[in-house]
């Protein structure tokens, strides 16, 4: 991504109904899954540290993201921030109590291998969490732009996660309840032939329908506290080392 992407992102971590429905859930299974004694906190892929904030129950809290352009609009209240790959972590062994790798796995080649890392930096009985994007068949521009290298099912994740020595504590889908619509739009551009440079799917949403869709999220992690849903845009995991 171009530094004039990283602060277009910046600027929609602050308000996106995705953003805001997304840190509902994550705190919802934080405070379900994961001990308050396990601290302290990594944010891996951190971005611009749009989730720095919600991990410092857990903290203190350290950011690690490869771009330096994003490194320079994280809040440095939040969190110590680091330059570094998902790939080869700067950290010793087990130096984290809880690991947040959110939006980061589609990205990296040997993601195997990096769930490996982030299992050798976390403490034993320390959590994961983990958020990826779901079903290849959903493949798009969006993720050319984002430069995915593949989307998942719930059991290649759970698969890449057992080889890597992790345990699953909790899976699901989640954006269920646009999945229809999801689908449908990534069908019809795939029958357009492509235009210009690939793009985010990302904009800002007028009210009161941003609003609404942060609703829609905020009752999938309301209903993950309980069951994991069966479909979805995207999709959650608490992992144990």
């Amino acid at each position: 991504m171009e530094e004039q992407a990283y602060a277009d992102l910046h600027h929609l971590e602050q308000d996106h109904w995705w953003y805001r429905g997304t840190r509902f859930i994550y705190r919802t299974l934080l405070r379900r899954y994961v001990s308050g004694a396990c601290r302290p906190a990594l944010d891996l892929g951190c971005g611009t540290g749009g989730n720095l904030a919600l991990l410092c129950p857990w903290g203190p809290v350290t950011g690690l993201e490869p771009w330096r352009p994003a490194l320079t609009l994280c809040p440095r209240d939040a969190a110590s921030l680091v330059q570094g790959t998902a790939e080869t972590l700067p950290f010793q062994d087990a130096s984290f109590g809880l690991v947040a790798a959110l939006g980061v796995i589609e990205h990296v080649a040997d993601d195997v291998g990096m769930l490996c890392e982030a299992r050798r930096i976390c403490r034993s009985g320390g959590s994961i969490l983990l958020l990826t994007s779901a079903f290849m068949f959903l493949w798009s521009r969006h993720d050319e732009a984002n430069r995915h290298v593949r989307r998942y099912t719930a059991r290649e994740l759970r698969e890449k996660a057992e080889r890597a020595g992790l345990r699953v504590r909790y899976i699901s889908y989640l954006n269920f309840f646009l999945f229809p619509v999801a689908a449908l739009i990534r069908t019809l551009q795939r029958l357009r032939p492509p235009q210009g440079d690939p793009h985010l799917d990302m904009f800002p949403v007028p009210e009161p329908f941003g609003t609404g869709l942060t609703g829609l999220l905020a009752l999938e992690g309301w209903l993950m506290q309980w069951i994991s849903l069966p479909l979805g845009v995207s999709m959650v995991a608490v992992l144990e080392r």
